[in-house]
């Protein structure tokens, strides 16, 4: 807000009214002017009048040049917001007149042009700088009007308080835009939020609205089977109505010819008698002769216009019989109708009632296998004793009854989630790799790991089989850092084959068999020397890096640099994992895999379909020292054939053959080069 003006120590004269004089740069020094707005201390200095050229100054004196001649002082267009109007800064008068201007005007119009030019209006602060100079500008014209410089004065007071509120207004209102977006963000994520939440609702009601859709394609049948009995009931009437109307032709028929006969036997009687009577007359029996055949194509006409028109009579009696009859039906129709909407009524209420029945009985069912898994000591106390029987989301969904299931989790229900933990997990894996070998062994034959883990689970666990069944599934799926557990699930799932563990479980026996070979002591310790030596021996395609690797991770483990005993490395900890060097070994073991596989797949030379013969070549490019059975065996696995069949064998996608030979057990026979 504007407050005054202030001015230095010497104060200048004023001249009398009329009075002019010329303002030279020699004159003395006239006061310096200041002013200040309202709430800041800062004073803002008005450049001193003699920095403007001479002009002759009439105090008091309003000049009657017309003000709305003149023209432009700075041509600067500049757009306000919201409007689209364009404004100009200084006066925008198009209209010239040749009138001469005041000098004091052209002085402060030259004045005001220079500070506009040499202002740097790029700022982020260019319209209060611009507003500046206009300000001082306004101040040199009031300064000068001296009569009219107390209404000026307030004038601009009166501007400058409304730009001060209105920038105070503007500083208020800031905040509110960042809780507007703050509150629209907040909003937003409510609205997802809810959308989650409606998510399984949704799910929810379109398995409601197929199965109500099931039931309408059932009552839809049921309905036109109705109708297909009532269409048979009618052709069965329709027959026995026309079967009633040819008996009642047939009847009439019958009468006709019995009267007939009787008529024929009558006159056949009378005829005799005349023809005693009258033997010799043959011309009158040519006139009877004559008249009988008349009268029986009379008859014959009449016969047959009667069967015309009473053809498709039927007696009354048997019509109101059928009429009574089809009465019957009718009702008895609109009867069954009544019964069956009441019973469908009745059926979804059951319906509905057996379904809550029927979760109630799973949850119940889950806690006495729960209880009865704890009766068997299954598990652990420890662990048995955090097992949650109460809350919902601990129960599992069942996957469903269907062929696209797999055998071991088809289920429609609820399963109790006993949240198995890794300890026991591992436990219950390790027991079906050991039952399952052993199986193998006995039987001579590979089974199927899915298969023999739906039998184990229902020879060893008989009811709470399907209860393991899921929870060891989904357990497996929560633990896949750590590479046994991870393994397992990949091989039940079809991922990886089950020589993979083998040949882990046979690469591992291999290298503790070395090292129990070179241990003349028997104690199960070696110094690191032997240790090393015995490592290169047994594990010849190693590199030096490997080897080193697998020393540092050893002497870690057991934590002593000179002695080794190398029985504790392949020793598991109390929650069933093996160590430092075990897993180091397996994930060399793995790394070595994939990088024979991209040796092999550069050796393709980026084929997109291989045969038979290209990967024998590829495979005896990269590795000649593998010998024939071996070289067979890599080929069945990577075109899913057996070793006789593989001359029949067509060309393969060549990332199909290397995901086969990934997800299978191969391995460098000889040295790297």
């Amino acid at each position: 807000m504007f407050t005054g003006f202030g001015c230095c120590d010497k104060t200048q004269g004023l001249p009398s009214q009329g009075e002019t004089r010329k303002l030279n740069a020699n004159d003395l020094a006239p006061p310096c002017l200041t002013y200040q707005l309202q709430g800041s201390d800062v004073k803002y200095h008005l450049p001193q009048k003699q920095l403007l050229p001479s002009v002759e100054k009439n105090d008091g004196y309003l000049s009657n040049w017309p003000g709305h001649v003149g023209g432009e002082i700075v041509q600067q267009k500049q757009t306000f917001q919201p409007s689209n109007v364009k404004r100009y800064h200084g006066f925008d008068i198009t209209n010239t007149n040749s009138a001469p201007k005041p000098r004091f005007l052209q002085q402060l119009e030259t004045h005001l042009r220079k500070e506009l030019q040499v202002l740097d209006l790029s700022g982020p602060n260019a319209q209060e700088v611009n507003l500046q100079a206009y300000r001082e500008v306004f101040e040199y014209f009031i300064e000068d009007l001296k009569t009219y410089k107390p209404l000026l004065s307030a004038i601009k007071n009166e501007y400058e308080i409304t730009i001060a509120h209105l920038r105070n207004r503007i500083r208020e209102l800031e905040p509110l835009k960042s809780l507007l977006v703050a509150t629209s963000e907040t909003c937003e994520q409510r609205i997802i939020a809810l959308q989650e939440e409606e998510k399984f609702e949704i799910q929810s009601l379109k398995k409601e609205k197929i199965e109500l859709l099931d039931k309408i394609d059932h009552l839809l049948k049921v309905q036109d089977s109705l109708e297909t009995q009532v269409r048979k009931l009618q052709e069965e009437l329709a027959a026995e109505y026309e079967r009633y109307r040819e008996q009642h032709d047939a009847r009439k028929l019958l009468i006709s010819d019995m009267n007939n006969l009787r008529y024929q036997q009558e006159q056949s009687k009378d005829s005799h008698k005349e023809e005693a009577e009258a033997v010799e007359d043959t011309v009158k029996l040519k006139l009877a002769l004559k008249v009988a055949r008349e009268d029986l194509k009379a008859l014959q006409v009449e016969l047959n216009a009667m069967k015309a028109e009473y053809g498709d009579v039927i007696p009354r009696r048997d019509f109101e019989a059928l009429d009574k009859n089809y009465n019957e039906l009718s009702e008895k129709n609109e009867s069954l109708q009544k019964q069956y909407f009441q019973m469908k009524q009745e059926y979804t209420t059951l319906l509905e009632v057996n379904k809550q029945i029927t979760l109630e009985r799973d949850k119940l069912s889950a806690e006495v296998e729960v209880f009865k898994t704890k009766m068997a000591g299954g598990l652990s106390s420890s662990q048995l004793e955090n097992i949650p029987v109460e809350a919902d989301e601990d129960y599992f969904e069942g996957l469903g009854t269907g062929e696209d299931v797999i055998v071991y989790l088809r289920h429609d229900g609820l399963i109790k989630n006993v949240n198995l933990a890794k300890e026991s997990i591992t436990k219950v894996l390790k027991e079906i790799w050991k039952e399952k070998m052993a199986a193998d062994l006995q039987s001579g034959t590979r089974s199927s790991l899915p298969e023999f883990f739906y039998n184990f689970l229902q020879k060893k666990y008989g009811n709470s089989a399907l209860l393991w069944a899921y929870n060891i599934y989904y357990g497996c799926r929560n633990h896949q850092k750590d590479e046994f557990i991870s393994l397992f699930f990949s091989i039940l799932n079809g991922i990886m084959d089950e020589s993979v563990y083998h040949g882990q479980i046979q690469h591992i026996a291999h290298v503790l068999k070395e090292l129990n070979h070179h241990d003349t002591s028997g104690k199960g310790i070696l110094s690191k020397q032997e240790f090393s030596q015995t490592l290169k021996k047994a594990l010849p395609n190693k590199n030096e890096k490997y080897i080193e690797e697998l020393i540092a991770a050893a002497t870690s483990q057991l934590g002593d640099d000179n002695k080794i005993k190398y029985s504790t490395l392949f020793e598991e900890n109390a929650e069933g994992t093996a160590g430092a060097f075990l897993a180091l070994l397996q994930s060399q073991y793995t790394a070595e895999k994939t990088m024979y596989l991209d040796e092999l797949r550069n050796a393709l030379e980026e084929k997109e379909e291989l045969t038979v013969a290209d990967l024998k070549k590829a495979f005896q490019k990269i590795d000649p020292s593998m010998d024939p059975q071996t070289l067979a065996t890599y080929l069945a696995q990577g075109f899913q054939t057996t070793k006789e069949q593989l001359d029949q064998s067509t060309a393969v996608d060549t990332d199909t053959v290397l995901d086969r030979l990934q997800a299978s057990d191969i391995k460098r026979v000889g040295p790297w080069k």
